[in-house]
């Protein structure tokens, strides 16, 4: 199962990116806004039809790692896409996927202490490298 969601989710979210194009969306921070709620409701009503449960209180740190996505994984990262999508070539605007994870590899060093192997620091140049190129590519 684990498999199959990694192969559908993106094909999900490439056919709801064509999808949106032929759809009236609203304007500004509203799309964005109808997206997360809409993604919000499916996935609540996912957990209920599994039979998923909170078991116990959410701890302090999941807490602020809440807060967090929802202010800058959700908040700013959708208006500065917004906004690149508006004025920067979709290539480079779609760039934030392969910089996310490279940001997400930092922050674990910076606040959980993680440490970085060669294969890590290669990756994380490559992707870099990647998309300097495509800022650097035709305007």
């Amino acid at each position: 199962m684990a498999a199959l969601a990694v192969v559908v989710a993106p094909a999900a979210w490439a056919f709801g990116s064509v999808w949106s194009r032929r759809l009236p969306m609203p304007a500004g921070l509203m799309t964005p806004a109808t997206q997360m709620l809409s993604a919000g409701v499916m996935m609540m009503a996912l957990s209920l039809a599994l039979g998923e449960r909170m078991a116990d209180a959410v701890p302090p740190r999941a807490m602020v790692s809440f807060v967090y996505l929802v202010v800058f994984g959700s908040l700013v990262a959708f208006s500065a896409y917004g906004y690149l999508l508006k004025h920067a070539r979709p290539a480079l605007a779609t760039s934030y996927a392969y910089v996310n994870p490279a940001v997400a590899v930092l922050l674990g060093v910076v606040f959980a202490g993680e440490t970085l192997g060669p294969m890590t620091w290669g990756a994380m140049s490559a992707i870099l490298v990647a998309v300097m190129l495509l800022a650097r590519g035709k305007r």
